[in-house]
């Protein structure tokens, strides 16, 4: 394995104050990938609770240890990892977990929303986005791969067609595409080409139009999948 490069997360410094150490399991079949969350904790990052390499591991040991945060892979070879998510969740409701996957489609995704999950990355994940990740899932947030935000898009143009007071303009979308990706305003107007105040403006009348009152609610209306059925007959 290549030496990994040091890691630093503001959030995360914040998560430990918080959450003194934080408890990490892993369930995944990738020996490769317990070897790095070994590495991430000899860094002093977390402490590495268990290493669990099938569902039926997980299911025996993690009630008993109830680690802080989950990473699940989505394709364990005894059973789906959202199912065995949905399993532990029954024991431990509070219990935020992190899917991995390295096939990411739709369906999976909204699946593991659905179903709790607090965090989706895609295989290979740098180190740097894991630990971010478990900062982030560790505060009560989402995070989530730049892979997904297709996904969520779709929801938001989903809500447009069913209710057309909730119909984002092209670049009220791509302003949701860069806040699913956590980005600041700085980062916003970075990418697009726009400047500060504008961005300001535009967050401004998102959050007016889709009648919440900060960026967590705006992103977690959609991310806790608080949506309206598409109309009958839409192809969405």
């Amino acid at each position: 394995m290549k030496p990994i490069p040091a890691l630093t997360s503001a959030s995360f410094v914040s998560c430990k104050r918080k959450v003194l150490t934080p408890k990490i399991a892993l369930v995944d079949d990738e020996k490769e990938l317990h070897a790095l969350l070994r590495a991430l904790e000899y860094m002093g990052n977390f402490k590495l609770a268990d290493s669990c390499y099938t569902a039926a591991e997980a299911l025996e040991r993690l009630p008993g240890l109830r680690p802080d945060a989950v990473i699940m892979d989505i394709r364990l070879p005894d059973l789906s990892g959202i199912d065995c998510m949905v399993r532990l969740k029954t024991l431990l409701p509070q219990l935020p977990f992190v899917i991995l996957t390295g096939y990411p489609d739709r369906q999976n995704f909204f699946r593991s929303l659905i179903n709790g999950a607090r965090g989706y990355l895609v295989k290979p994940a740098p180190p740097q986005e894991i630990v971010d990740a478990l900062a982030v899932v560790l505060k009560g947030e989402f995070a989530l791969s730049k892979q997904a935000v297709p996904f969520l898009l779709q929801l938001v143009q989903q809500f447009g067609q069913f209710d057309p007071e909730n119909l984002l303009t092209r670049r009220e979308e791509e302003v949701m595409a860069c806040l699913f990706q956590g980005m600041q305003d700085k980062e916003i107007a970075s990418q697009l080409g726009i400047g500060a105040a504008t961005v300001h403006t535009y967050m401004h009348r998102l959050l007016e139009k889709l009648g919440v009152h900060s960026r967590r609610e705006l992103i977690t209306k959609y991310l806790t999948l608080d949506a309206p059925p598409a109309r009958a007959g839409s192809s969405t």
